[in-house]
């Protein structure tokens, strides 16, 4: 009669021991040990892809505010002699000028917004230095010799966080010399 003992009843379960094949325990904490990591891997990606549409948005945010500001230095440095652009084009906030249809707060500052692809942009330009003692302001546009341009783009991100980016330069009048 065979012996029916702890021994010979288990032979054949062990885990990861020498044996010629695996049992269904070592299977078994295998998938274990594998599932742990494929979870720790998808969280993983998930914070990788929130991170890079961050990265992605902050970026054409900054792309949007250097555009525009470009554009206003562009017209602020294009004064040819006779032309309709540079300097006092910039400023003038007549029917003609660059600033026609822009809001108006105060004798010093004008600004203006629109939106492109989701973004937000704001602009807003400000004769510099503001000081009490300083006589030039929009009503003379051709009195002004220096502007502060500042343009912050916002947008909300994928959580509903409000976030922006803001770009400022100061831009001096060019003097020509005849």
């Amino acid at each position: 009669m065979k012996k029916n003992n702890f021994k010979t009843k288990f032979k054949n379960f062990h885990l990861f021991g020498n044996s010629a094949g695996f049992t269904l325990i070592d299977v078994m904490a295998s998938m274990v040990i594998l599932s742990v990591g494929i979870l720790g891997l998808a969280s993983s990606i998930n914070a990788v892809t929130q991170f890079q549409n961050q990265s992605k948005n902050t970026t054409l945010a900054t792309m949007h505010a250097t555009s525009k500001l470009e554009e206003i230095k562009r017209f602020a440095t294009n004064e040819p002699t006779g032309g309709i652009f540079g300097f006092g084009y910039l400023v003038d906030d007549t029917v003609n000028g660059y600033l026609n249809g822009y809001a108006a707060p105060d004798d010093w500052t004008r600004s203006s917004s629109d939106t492109i692809n989701g973004f937000n942009r704001e602009w807003e330009l400000t004769v510099f230095p503001v000081t009490a003692q300083a006589t030039e302001d929009f009503t003379d546009p051709t009195q002004i010799r220096m502007v502060e341009v500042v343009v912050t783009t916002s947008w909300v991100d994928a959580k509903g966080n409000a976030k922006s980016v803001e770009n400022a330069t100061v831009l001096h009048r060019r003097q020509f010399i005849n």
